[in-house]
């Protein structure tokens, strides 16, 4: 018999996996590192490497205590769905940039220019 795994590890970790998932679709490649680095996820397109943070809520709750000093993207997951029934395909990732995090309200009608796609990718990866 394995270990239990609690609600909150559960969450977080079907968040990590969906932004890798939903970021791999864009051609990046992200993993979570060896070793607690304080980022859940190391991100790379091209020459770019980026620090994710990832907060996951099923709650709507869009809330980011205790980030970490060093990452370059906040995710922010709201899982769509019921008890166990998740709807992934309907669950919005948003990408915010470090610089816009500390000013930003937990709004989600202020996270549209944050949902993920190819102009935002190109925009957080971008080396020049």
């Amino acid at each position: 018999m394995g270990n239990p795994i609690c609600e909150n590890m559960k969450t977080g970790t079907i968040g990590e996996l969906l932004v890798q998932t939903r970021l791999l679709q864009y051609g990046v490649q992200a993993a979570p590192p060896l070793k607690d680095s304080g980022n859940d996820l190391i991100a790379i397109l091209g020459e770019s490497f980026r620090g994710v943070q990832v907060k996951t809520t099923k709650t709507h709750n869009l809330v980011w205590p205790d980030l970490p000093d060093h990452y370059h993207i906040l995710a922010l997951i709201d899982l769509f769905g019921e008890d166990n029934d998740l709807y992934l395909d309907a669950t919005n990732v948003y990408l915010i940039p470090r610089s816009a995090v500390r000013t930003f309200p937990c709004n989600t009608d202020n996270l549209h220019p944050y949902t993920i796609s190819q102009a935002l990718i190109d925009q957080l990866f971008d080396n020049t």
